[in-house]
């Protein structure tokens, strides 16, 4: 399904009211998305026409609904997907989350951000695709040695194997990664809708 010029001006309003609220740069978007900064680029031009792929993943990467932009959720059908862990390694908040989503998610699983020193919001869900192939440049999980966090940065080749940045705001570590242990593509980030407390 394809959207009118309105709901592209609406999804405009948002990028922009989102950019400046979290400074975050058009390529870091894209690469939360799933997308490159380019498609990115050409979606809210218009150049690609706006559908509902885009638009699912645009609203669970901001936090809107889809219905703020004119598409009906009846469109994209509800799944459970299990939140296998979290990043520091405890037990998750819930065990699974309901998501709108087009995407095949069989094999998948969140992995719950639930620490602050992060480039991405507490709560937000890492969708991580155990069998997709890890690519240099790739964002990825390194699940090291029982006990051990995990970390969730870019994977690139050096001289000495590959290495993986973590992603923090001030910076990161780099971890030499050891064969023995796992890594896998981070394919998308979700952001559940966020919910305000009962005060009595």
């Amino acid at each position: 399904m394809e959207y009118s010029n309105d709901v592209l001006k609406k999804v405009q309003l948002a990028w922009s009211s989102h950019k400046d609220a979290t400074a975050l740069s058009q390529a870091r978007a894209a690469k939360a998305m799933g997308m490159n900064q380019s498609a990115f680029s050409q979606y809210l031009r218009g150049t690609i026409p706006l559908n509902t792929d885009f638009l699912t993943k645009f609203t669970a990467f901001t936090g809107l609904e889809l219905s703020d932009f004119g598409a009906s959720s009846d469109t994209v059908p509800e799944k459970p997907l299990r939140v296998l862990t979290t990043l520091s390694g405890r037990k998750p908040t819930n065990p699974s989350v309901l998501v709108q989503t087009i995407l095949e998610c069989d094999e998948s699983y969140f992995i719950e951000v639930d620490y602050d020193d992060f480039g991405l919001r507490k709560g937000s869900m890492l969708l991580v695709n155990p069998k997709g192939n890890v690519r240099d440049g790739d964002r990825v999980v390194y699940l090291r040695k029982k006990g051990q966090p995990i970390v969730f940065g870019e994977l690139s080749e050096t001289e000495e194997g590959w290495e993986i940045l973590e992603q923090l705001w001030q910076g990161g570590r780099r971890y030499l990664v050891d064969p023995k242990d796992d890594v896998f593509r981070v394919v998308s980030v979700y952001n559940p809708q966020a919910r305000g407390r009962k005060f009595r």
